[in-house]
């Protein structure tokens, strides 16, 4: 299985293998430096800081639970997203918008204003085609299939995050997708979160909705404006 098709299908076990080559350090310095610890700075008070380990990755985990309390064994829940990583929604927003474009992610705001980017990684090209294929990908002929939108490329990723929550023996877990669209020209970025909403699929189908709803309104808008 090649890296975009486990990205489409959510394979976990392909991560898994990929977290033990990556090892735990550089796993928990590369989210460092996505921004996985960093509040957005969206203009609201109060913001919630994301949850993440902290480098060097050995002297977070001895914090946390002792120095014979872990393994190596964490890496196995950081690389599909589990563990010591609860990400807020505006985040994961964020963070989308850099994978949309160009490795900048755009500072989010609810005044409009002057818009803000930061350099979050850069790829060539090249890897950058090919991390949006993988997304669309997603949606196309994976776990988001039900989600497609007729006549736009829809790019994301869906998500089913344990809550460690309870109904009788079934977990509750979260349902997030997050996407944009178009894949190669995006003008939205929609992440959705439903707690205790079970699989990624149901946040993708409102996601999708929302996102069909904003093109069409733009849609609309520019054929007006060329109209006059």
């Amino acid at each position: 299985m090649s890296l975009a098709q486990a990205i489409e299908l959510s394979c976990d076990v392909y991560f898994y293998q990929l977290g033990l080559k990556i090892g735990l350090s550089r796993l928990v310095a590369g989210g460092v430096d996505l921004g996985a610890r960093e509040r957005t700075g969206i203009d609201l008070p109060s913001e919630t800081r994301s949850s993440f380990p902290s480098a060097p990755a050995t002297e977070y985990y001895n914090r946390r639970f002792g120095p014979r309390g872990w393994s190596n064994a964490v890496s196995l829940n950081l690389a599909i997203g589990q563990g010591e990583n609860a990400q807020t929604v505006i985040n994961m927003a964020r963070f989308y918008t850099a994978l949309a474009t160009d490795g900048k992610a755009a500072q989010p705001r609810i005044v409009r204003g002057e818009s803000h980017r930061t350099p979050l990684f850069t790829l060539t090209d090249e890897q950058m085609d090919g991390v949006k294929k993988a997304l669309a990908g997603v949606v196309q002929r994976g776990t988001a299939a039900a989600s497609q939108i007729h006549g736009v490329m829809l790019a994301g990723k869906t998500g089913t995050a344990q809550s460690g929550r309870y109904a009788g023996s079934t977990e509750l877990n979260h349902a997030w997708f997050v996407g944009f669209a178009p894949a190669n020209d995006a003008k939205i970025v929609v992440a959705v979160m439903l707690e205790f909403g079970g699989h990624g699929t149901r946040a993708a189908r409102i996601a999708s909705k929302i996102i069909e709803h904003y093109l069409k309104v733009q849609t609309t808008q520019v054929l007006n404006t060329e109209g006059e």
